[in-house]
């Protein structure tokens, strides 16, 4: 039987540096976060072959004094603490006092530093915890550190380390995230002698993420700000035209030091709901500033996770702050042009016919195109009029009722929000500027230059408002079944549904205990009354067992009326006649949000007069 004994020194050191040291970007976080605290304003940082030979880190800071250099070394040894109270109002970046200790237990360090009182300043080395003596040192204010062969005498872990230009990506992702979350501060960064990047005090927070991340992102940034109070969120977003295959590029500070936090990466993704497709993420940086004692810094070994206070707050906080943002501007995507090849251009002796055999019109237009006649209030309408007299034109209707395929069922008519004026044709939409294209597709004259329109994405956008109004007004229609259906589930979604069966009332499928693994459905909106009600539930499971965790209310609302939208609005391949387009876009103009389907979806592209001149070399 093995006894209880007490593990010796370097053993509880090596166990607290797995802990903490991982890899040469763990040496530099913790070095730079105690530069940071200590005030400095500028911090060089210099590697050899990954930072595994050599981790050099100088700072400007308020420096250590000699007496205490040696305690720098001690496990537990901080200055940013006194009482136990402290832990609850953290306001530096370090405070555990195991950074150095854990370094010196598996590297060999050397510490330099001055202070501003001292006229000199003072050496220690540090070889696997064994200390030498302190001595003088001739250096300026500040700190040097160096720290050579990390791993020396843990040559298991060392193995573990990628290569060379893997390590330097960690280490310049580390210099990164504190470079935005300390805009002020210049930050160097060579390898193997060689620069990096700099990054001067001068270049602000917009300026360091288009440094980092390249001039695209720089453009598409738009600032936000939930202004002042104890409780704020700052920083930029991105134009959903922006977005990411992943979340990397979402960066969240809180009191300026970085952490991961999967309810407010969620939080996040949710401000951009309706603007993002499936499986594309936002690109975001924020910056939350919360009171120290509403927050729990001291819940991870190397600070990157915390314990907010009042965590539905803070979600709350970031969702809508990033939703109302990107409500303020006109998000209407540009329509990508690949860049032309050379232009042709004749000798002198080419003959050049303008018009060839294979572009002769044909005397009537196929199915795809058509072109709504103009007015013959000029001889150019007069001419125009003429040249489509032979096409079909669609009868008018009295009612606006869009049509829909023969696999679909028939939606209901779509009306006006209950604040909309009289229907007038909307001044955008002249005689002759809208045609539909492939009946799918609606083109618009507009001053700017030309916007093509998904017809079936901004009618699903304009019925997701619409049905969205009406929940919250408690008008929605609901289809009573007279015999309630029996669906039986597995235990899983039985208890999901069943969980949910708030939010699904408000939809108009309500729902009850069958006994078992079955419920009842009585109910389920008019508007889908072409559906077999099973069928309307079961997108609903689908949508409920693909979450990791039950999704709120409102985001299960917000779902569920995207996807009724989706069911009922006009589908590509309808023929719309002028007076629905006409209708369409005049609803077009008192949607919140025009431009995306609730799916992320663009409802319309703009090819401005630019771009088309550019594409015809008239530029």
């Amino acid at each position: 039987m093995q006894r209880i004994r007490q593990l010796p020194t370097d053993v509880i050191t090596k166990i607290a540096a797995g802990e903490v040291i991982e890899r040469p970007a763990s040496v530099i976080k913790e070095l730079l976060e105690n530069s940071l605290d200590a005030g400095a304003t500028r911090i060089d940082v210099d590697l050899e072959v990954g930072g595994t030979e050599l981790i050099r880190v100088v700072d400007n800071g308020h420096g250590i004094a000699a007496d205490d250099l040696a305690l720098a070394f001690a496990s537990h040894a901080t200055s940013k603490l006194a009482s136990a109270d402290d832990l609850f109002h953290i306001i530096t970046l370090g405070f555990r006092g195991e950074a150095l200790a854990s370094i010196g237990g598996i590297a060999q360090v050397t510490l330099q530093s001055r202070t501003a009182e001292s006229s000199t300043g003072a050496e220690l080395q540090c070889n696997g915890n064994v200390l030498t003596e302190v001595k003088p040192w001739g250096g300026g204010i500040g700190t040097r550190i160096e720290v050579r062969h990390l791993f020396y005498n843990v040559p298991v872990r060392k193995k573990f380390l990628k290569a060379i230009a893997t390590e330097v990506g960690h280490v310049s992702e580390t210099i990164t995230r504190l470079a935005l979350a300390n805009p002020s501060v210049h930050f160097v960064l060579k390898h193997n002698g060689k620069m990096v990047f700099e990054v001067p005090a001068s270049a602000g927070l917009a300026d360091r993420i288009g440094l980092f991340f390249g001039a695209e992102i720089r453009d598409a940034l738009l600032e936000v700000d939930t202004g002042p109070g104890p409780v704020r969120m700052t920083g930029f977003i991105a134009n959903p035209a922006c977005d990411r295959g992943n979340a990397k590029l979402q960066y969240l500070f809180l009191n300026n030091r970085w952490f991961r936090d999967r309810s407010i990466g969620h939080a996040l993704q949710e401000g951009y709901r309706g603007l993002l497709m499936t499986g594309r993420y936002a690109v975001g940086f924020l910056f939350l500033t919360v009171p120290p004692d509403a927050v729990d810094v001291n819940v991870h070994p190397t600070k990157c996770e915390v314990r907010f206070r009042d965590g539905s707050l803070m979600y709350s906080l970031v969702r809508a702050g990033v939703k109302n943002r990107l409500l303020q501007d006109h998000l209407v995507p540009q329509l990508q042009i690949p860049e032309q090849r050379e232009a042709f251009e004749p000798s002198g002796n080419e003959k050049i016919d303008l018009f060839p055999p294979a572009w002769n019109l044909p005397a009537t237009p196929p199915p795809s195109a058509r072109i709504y006649e103009p007015t013959a209030a000029s001889p150019r309408a007069a001419n125009a009029a003429n040249t489509i007299a032979p096409w079909e034109r669609p009868a008018p209707v009295a009612n606006v009722v869009f049509p829909q395929s023969e696999s679909e069922p028939t939606p209901a008519e779509v009306e006006p929000s209950h604040n909309l004026p009289p229907f007038e044709l909307p001044a955008a939409l002249t005689p002759g500027s809208a045609l539909q294209v492939h009946d799918a597709y609606i083109v618009l004259e507009t001053p700017e230059g030309m916007l093509v329109i998904d017809q079936h994405a901004l009618h699903e956008r304009i019925l997701y408002e619409q049905l969205r109004k009406r929940v919250r007004d408690g008008s929605l229609e609901v289809q009573r079944l007279l015999i309630p259906e029996p669906i039986e589930l597995s235990a899983e979604q039985a208890a999901l549904v069943l969980e949910a069966a708030e939010p699904l009332a408000q939809l108009g499928l309500e729902i009850a205990d069958f006994g078992g693994n079955t419920i009842l459905l009585s109910s389920y909106p008019t508007l889908l009354s072409r559906r077999a009600p099973h069928e309307i539930l079961e997108g609903v499971i689908d949508y409920l067992v693909s979450k990791e965790r039950a999704p709120t209310k409102e985001i299960l609302l917000n779902h569920l009326l995207a996807t009724m939208a989706c069911k009922a609005a006009v589908k590509a391949g309808d023929r719309l006649p002028q007076e629905e387009i006409a209708h369409l876009l005049h609803l077009r103009q008192f949607a919140e949000d025009s431009h995306h389907c609730p799916h992320g979806r663009p409802t319309s592209l703009l090819l401005s007069r630019a771009q088309l001149d550019k594409q015809f070399g008239r530029t």
